[in-house]
């Protein structure tokens, strides 16, 4: 049995980011006056938690599999059966900040990747900075993209994001997923999926190649929105699908409970031996999002 060890810097230790518990697992409340984000190094690297304080928490979290939180997986350069690997080694914890702290995995051997979480809390604001990062560890140049998979509570409200801006837009749908399944919208500014509704077939994927860079979950007025930059004339993986939506029931995962994810997707690049390739990704919490409407969402969320 592989015992998973977590090793905390506990020199000048911020009183900001002590050890504590969130629903079974152990690690580090980051915290402000306005937010507060939980990670932990242990049994794998995860950001379990990110709430306005006192708020609810949109994330999905579970102790029966590995799909909660936010994490970190990569394509090379299409999803193969290793892309979630990195992500299921145990990592150290590294407090570099008064709100931040440093994941940083044992090196997976089957990908031949090492992850990296660089995970800070903004001073004042609601918004959370996430590095992710995947260092080569083979003796070879590899071509992968990075991807955030941010897994939400799936009874709780509805997935949206706009089209691109010009022309080139583009529709995805993985196998098992119906255009007409209710849950779907498709609307003349926003695709948007309704995770409140389960899926027919198990479970659905849908996505599009958006240039606005950011994918939002809405629920009960208020919208957690996750961005990361759009590069203009790169190649993505997947038919160019930059932000995509997951949604499943509990039979696809026998019986455990189902979840959602919306997911950004970075550009495919050339990883050298011994380098690290990064993706910058802010998570941040919005209140007033009013109605149930994706079209005026994409306008509110798109303003901020």
């Amino acid at each position: 049995m592989r015992i998973a060890c977590c090793v905390l810097l506990l020199t000048a230790l911020p009183l900001a980011a002590q050890t504590d518990q969130y629903e079974g697992f152990t690690g580090f409340w980051l915290k402000n006056d306005h937010a507060e984000a939980f990670a932990i190094a242990t049994p794998y690297p995860r950001v379990l938690a990110f709430r306005l304080k006192g708020g609810e928490n949109p994330l999905h979290v579970s102790r029966e599999y590995e799909y909660i939180g936010v994490r970190s997986w990569f394509f090379e350069p299409t999803q193969i059966p290793e892309s979630g690997l990195p992500a299921l080694q145990p990592a150290t914890a590294e407090l570099t900040g008064a709100r931040a702290v440093r994941l940083t995995a044992a090196p997976d051997d089957s990908s031949g990747l090492r992850l990296t979480m660089e995970i800070a809390l903004d001073a004042e604001r609601p918004m959370l900075h996430i590095r992710h990062g995947f260092k080569n560890m083979r003796d070879k140049p590899r071509r992968i993209a990075c991807w955030a998979l941010n897994v939400i509570r799936p009874d709780a409200g509805v997935g949206v994001t706009p089209w691109r801006s010009t022309s080139r837009r583009s529709l995805l749908f993985w196998p098992s997923t119906d255009p007409n399944e209710v849950g779907i919208h498709l609307g003349p500014r926003a695709l948007a999926l309704d995770y409140r509704i389960e899926p027919q077939n198990g479970w659905h994927k849908v996505g599009t190649n958006s240039d606005a860079g950011w994918i939002a979950f809405v629920w009960n007025g208020n919208a957690l929105k996750s961005t990361v930059a759009h590069i203009a004339e790169a190649e993505y993986p997947e038919d160019g699908g930059t932000v995509t939506m997951f949604n499943s029931t509990s039979e696809v995962f026998d019986g455990k409970p189902r979840f959602g994810e919306i997911e950004n997707v970075g550009p495919l690049s050339e990883l050298m031996p011994g380098d690290t390739l990064w993706m910058e990704q802010t998570l941040e919490l919005i209140v007033g999002i009013d109605g149930d409407d994706p079209e005026s969402w994409v306008e509110m969320l798109g303003d901020e």
